[in-house]
């Protein structure tokens, strides 16, 4: 092997390195639920396997009833037990009620006035 393929080489490892130590690890202290580590780009999208409601309900039963994973760079809060999923939704309607309005939306619904986003 040439000194240059090796080179190549090693910087290449050390990229994937980096990738897996620091690039997964968020940046700003947020204030998600607990939740598995998560890849840097497919996150936690390799944990959900062929059953996905059988996957999150064994992460249910180690991180509790309302975790977070990442579905790619997606950060998603997951609520598995009912008694949860009624308080959340109470507390947090306000959030859920209204569909954010893209371009396509406006376009496509004659401004959003469509049934679907009323």
């Amino acid at each position: 092997m040439s000194p240059s393929t090796m080179a190549i080489l090693i910087v290449f490892l050390v990229f994937i390195w980096y990738l897996f130590t620091t690039a997964s690890k968020p940046k700003h202290k947020s204030k998600l639920p607990p939740g598995p580590s998560s890849l840097p780009i497919i996150g936690n999208l390799h944990m959900l396997g062929s059953l996905p409601h059988r996957s999150l309900q064994h992460l249910a039963k180690r991180y509790g009833p309302i975790m977070s994973i990442h579905l790619g760079n997606v950060p998603v809060i997951v609520v598995s037990s009912p008694k949860a999923a009624e308080l959340f939704l109470k507390t947090h309607d306000h959030n859920f009620a209204n569909r954010p309005k893209t371009k396509v939306s406006q376009c496509m619904t004659n401004g959003a006035k469509d049934l679907a986003f009323v």
